[in-house]
Formats: structure tokens, sequence, C-alpha cells
């Protein structure tokens, strides 16, 4: 893991070396273990290093390459040996290379072409002083983050906010829209951050800026240019994703670290846990898998369909698949969240802060074992262990009318709608056109000033970015999924700089992508099973329990028994909440109040109280914190003699 910064000055004055330092420092808490960095006339970069892979140990990756070009990457690169058999060079010639080194030279050679050929994380800079032209180019899925800013004298970039605070006269001034999509949870704009005229790169786009300031920006690569993939048989198809994931899972356990492993008793994490052990195994070593548990005695039954306790499935796993050690991690032993520390490491609100003390709890105990590197699934919904159900409208909007049936017949089966709710659901719904909403279901779970809100227009902000607060089912939802959310690469960064632990997806692997999205989408029905495709692949090496299992897991489903100790301490967050006007201007601090007042003694499940309590009080109380953090944090900036500082 890196971070990285830069500067690019428009108005002909040399950058300054200390701007770059500074940057640095605003970055260290994300590398931790080196800083460089390097000026050259109008252009500067900066670059931090936490050592995660062999080939950190090798210094810097912010180097000038054989054309003269500059690049400071934050780079995972899982694909060494087949981008270095692509530009002629043997294994043991770049023995010495780090990441950055092979992508410059392939750069040099290949030009933008390279980007789509890189597997692994990534976000780099490459300044081509022979064009005067930077390029900034991001990852397929947006792993890693870059954010950028531009004026009439400057363009500057960073992985976090805080590197760009630092760099020049970036302005650090809220986004109240913004901020306002946060709260009512429409994350669809990519784009744009929680602070004004601060942008991310979009997942697999380049940008390129030049000495007059023309910004061009493209997409390198989308599902829409995805090979079909075509076999014989259905048992080829599910062979086929058990050798692309092994696959991916193997390179992804290329570490300066032991490997461990987030583990619960679903198909993503225990599929990529079963063949990290397997390969672990063939070194004689062992997997150390974590698992978040709800707290010893915890016996209240969770909503249909759903099992609170991981516990039966990954004792299950443990049994079946050698290898395997799991440390058990209860709810009630992780620490309440710095939230100060986070948004420190996040530069901005917590989505979810009642996941926040058990997920980082996760990380930290991974990390007293000396496991600094685990593998996990976040993405497989989206690829290996896709339901399917969203392709049936696209079948009988083409006349695949059997296909469609069929399809509804399983729908039905394996959901508790009745026949025609389950016809509508999957058929009528994704293909009708978005109609007027009687009323606003954001409501239910966001804490905001309605008037607040009526004055951002937080409905018609979320129709342009194209998110339903409805969450109706749409033919293209899986595509949309695959770039999660926008904040996620964001999140990645501040986890392994609060935990010092990098948490690596198989299941995002873009190979396992492409092939995930190549195969014909009935595979993922096949044989009347939802979610058939890893179930099939994965037969032999999960047990059954897992791979028959069609409930899910719940989320520290004993939440609300933390809520309730700091209960007090809520209401005197709300109280110091009333002294900060932007806080009290954009939080509805009476919904708070009354909530916290009326504090149900049960139906925690429920989704009205889920909403309420889960959703609304602690994004509420939470986005209030960054708010006044926000305040404190947000120091005036001066110019001097042309350099940029922070005002004292």
């Amino acid at each position: 893991m890196s971070a990285i910064a830069g500067l690019l000055r428009f108005d002909g004055a040399p950058v300054a070396r200390r701007d770059l330092e500074r940057a640095a420092n605003a970055l260290r808490q994300y590398g931790p273990d080196r800083a460089d960095v390097l000026t050259n006339g109008r252009i500067g970069l900066a670059h931090v290093l936490m050592r995660m892979t062999p080939e950190d140990r090798f210094g810097s990756q912010l180097l000038r390459g054989a054309s003269g070009a500059l690049i400071a990457a934050d780079l995972r690169l899982d694909n060494r040996d087949d981008i270095l058999a692509r530009m002629g060079v043997t294994k043991h010639d770049a023995a010495g290379w780090p990441d950055a080194r092979i992508l410059l030279a392939a750069w040099e050679k290949l030009g933008d072409d390279v980007w789509s050929l890189l597997r692994g994380p990534f976000a780099a800079a490459i300044w081509d002083s022979r064009t005067e032209a930077l390029t900034l180019a991001r990852d397929h899925l947006g792993l890693n983050v870059l954010m950028w800013h531009r004026c009439d004298d400057f363009f500057a970039f960073a992985t976090m906010p805080n590197g760009l605070f630092a760099l020049g006269a970036v302005p650090r001034e809220l986004s109240e829209e913004k901020f306002a999509d946060f709260l009512v949870l429409n994350h669809a704009d990519h784009e744009t951050t929680v602070y004004r005229n601060v942008f991310r790169l979009l997942p697999a786009h380049l940008l390129r800026v030049n000495a007059s300031r023309a910004i061009d920006k493209r997409r390198y690569w989308s599902p829409a240019s995805i090979v079909p993939v075509r076999f014989a048989s259905d048992a080829d198809y599910a062979e086929g994703l058990r050798e692309c994931l092994d696959k991916a899972v193997r390179r992804q356990m290329h570490s300066a670290h032991p490997i461990g492993a987030l583990l619960s008793g679903g198909l993503d994490s225990s599929s990529v846990s079963a063949l990290a052990a397997r390969a672990l195994c063939e070194r004689n070593e062992r997997l150390a898998a974590f698992t978040g548990v709800p707290r010893r005695g915890f016996d209240e039954a969770p909503p249909p369909g759903a099992y609170a306790d991981e516990t039966p499935y990954v004792e299950a796993i443990a049994k079946s698949v050698p290898g395997i050690d799991v440390t058990y991690v209860h709810n009630d032993e992780s620490a309440e969240p710095e939230l100060e520390r986070v948004f420190g490491a996040l530069q901005g609100p917590v989505r979810n802060p009642a996941n926040v003390g058990w997920g980082l709890g996760l990380l930290r105990r991974a990390r007293e074992q000396g496991r600094r590197v685990l593998l996990g699934g976040l993405h497989g919904n989206t690829t290996v262990s896709w339901n399917g159900w969203s392709q049936a409208a696209g079948h009988l909007k083409a006349g695949r009318l059997i296909t469609a049936l069929k399809q509804w017949r399983l729908y039905y089966r394996h959901t508790s709608y009745s026949r025609s709710m389950a016809f509508y659901r999957l058929l009528v719904e994704p293909l009708l056109p978005d109609a007027p909403q009687r009323r606003a279901v954001w409501r239910d779970h966001a804490a905001i000033r309605s008037d607040f809100a009526s004055g951002i227009d937080v409905e018609a902000r979320a129709k342009r970015a194209g998110h339903d607060f409805q969450y109706r089912p749409r033919p293209d939802e899986r595509i949309r999924a695959l770039a999660n959310v926008d904040y996620a690469g964001d999140w990645h960064a501040a986890e392994k700089a609060v935990t010092g632990v990098e948490v690596r997806d198989p299941t995002a692997d873009i190979d396992v992508v492409n092939y995930c999205f190549g195969i014909p989408p009935q595979q993922y029905l096949v044989e009347g099973i939802d979610r058939s495709l890893i179930r099939r692949a994965m037969w032999g090496l999960l047990p059954d329990a897992v791979l028959t299992n069609r409930r899910h897991g719940l989320q520290a489903p004993d939440w609300y028994e933390a809520l309730a100790g700091r209960r007090a301490e809520f209401v005197r967050e709300v109280e110091e909440l009333k002294q900060s006007p932007l806080a009290a201007r954009i939080i509805d601090l009476p919904r708070l109040e009354a909530t916290l007042t009326a504090w149900p003694s049960s139906g925690w499940q429920t989704q009205e109280v889920f909403q309420e309590y889960n959703l609304a009080l602690t994004r509420g109380l939470a986005g209030g914190r960054f708010l006044r953090w926000f305040e404190q944090a947000n120091r005036p900036l001066r110019h001097v003699d042309g350099a940029i500082h922070v005002a004292p």
C-alpha cells in the first residue's frame, strides 16, 4: 500500500519542494515505512509507502524512466510476470524492480494500452516530459482511490484529500450537496466528493492534463468490452470458475506478511478461504481465519431467512477444509471505534458507524497475530455468487419467453412472494419506467432536516446519478454494483491506515470479473438452483451445509446492545451538536432527541426499528460528529511569495 500526491503548475513557477514534503507528511499514516519527494520544474511528486509485498523492499514507487517520464504509484501488481513477458524482460532481470518500475517501463513501451492489462489495485500518475502531459489512471473497479483539483494556477492530485489540502491552495470547503447524498444513502455519483471542487477519478478511467490546462478523460475498460466465454457443458463452466478463482487467490497471496482470511458462513469468503488453505497446505502452512460473531450467550431469534451466528457454518468449514485455524471475535470484545481517528484517516463521514467497531476489531485481532494481509470476498455477490435474478426481465424483453418463465417459477419457489407478486417483481417492475413517488422513502432512514433536504433537492440529485431509493430490480443492477459505492476506495485506504492490515479481494480480480460476466447468465440458475455457479464450482471443497444454505448472515445482530450502553452518551452528543451551526442546520436533531427518548424494549430486528436506530440515529450522530471534526480541522490557507502555506 502507498499514497501519492502531485502538483503541476500552469503559471510557469517551479514547484516548491516544501509543498511536496508537506503533502508527504500529511499522507504518512497511509505509508509509514518510507517517504520520497521529487520536483522537476513545473511538476512535483510525492510518495509514501507501507510495505505489504516483497518487492516493496526495493525502494520507492517514485521513479524516472528511460524516456525521462516520472511515475508515482499506489500499486500492487498481481501479474508482474505477465507484464514482464509482454516487454520481453526476464523475471531474473527484474527481480529487484518495484512494481512501479515495471509499470513505467511497460507504459513507455505500450502506452495507454497497458492499463487494461494490469491486475491488482492501482492509482498511478505518470508525467511525460516530452509532451508535458500528466496522466492519472485508476484500476478497473476503483479499489484504490485517486482525487484531483484544478484551478487557474495549478492541477493537484492525491490519493486522499489531506494530501491535496497540504499541496496548495485547495480550499477545504464542504460540499453540502454531497453530504446530503451521504445522509440519504445516495452513493451513485462516483466522481464528486464531500469536498467542493475535489473530484475522484472514476474507476477504469484515465485523466490527462497538459501544461495548457486542458483535461481529457476517457474510459479504458468497461463490462461491455468483455469477451464472451463459451464452453460445451455446465460442468465446464463450473470448473472454469474454480480454476479462475484459484488463480486469483494464489496471486493475491503474494505478500511480505503471513496470510489470513476473513471467513463467514457465506459462499464467497468460504470459497476464497478454502482455496487459500489448499494453496498454503502445499507449503506446509496453515490459514488463520477471523470470524465476527455475536457476544457469548446471545440467542435472539433472527428474522426469517437469516441467521445470527456464523459459528455452525464456520465450524463445518474448518472440519471439512484442512489447514484452517479460526479465531472468533465476539462483538462485545471489539473496542468502540475512535471516530475522530477514522475521520482523520477517511477524511470523510462514516457510512455505517454501527459496523465500524467490529469490522476494525477483526483487522486488529489479525494484526495482533501478525497477519497483515487478509483475503475476503466483498465483490462475490456481483461476480462468483451472483443470484442471477435480474437477468429474467432481459430474457422477457428479448422474447426468450420459456427461459423467463422458468426463472420466474424458480424465483417463486425461493422467495416468500406469491405467484403474482413474484411475476411482478421479477418480470414487470424492472421494465417499468420510473414513476413519481407518493412519499420520500429516504426519510425512513435519514436524519436530515426537511428544509435542508428540500433546498438541496436530494431526490433530483439521486435521479440524475441513477440512484433508486426503492432499490427496485433493474436489468443493469449487476453492472452498477461492480463499482460498489463512491467511497469504497477511500474506505480501503482508511482501514489500512488505522489498522495496518490490507484486505484483498480475489472475487474482484478483473480476470474473475471478465469470466463471470463473460459466461451465459443462465449458468447462475442452472439445475433450478440460485447462485448455482459457485455452488457447483466448490462442490467437494466446501461442506454441504454451506453449499446448500440459502439463508443470509446478519452483520453484528447484537448491534443494539452496544447502542443501549451508550444512550446517555448519545444524549450528550445531541446537546453538543446543537452548538454547531453547521450540524444544527443539516442534521435533524429534534428527530434524534425523540429517537433517544422513545427507546424500544424489543423489535430490534424489525425494519422500522432497524432503520430508525441502526441507520438514522447512528448515521445522524456520526454525521454530526464529522461536521464538528470538519469545522475544527478546516484551517484557512494563505500565499507567501508564490508558495502555498497553511495559516497558523
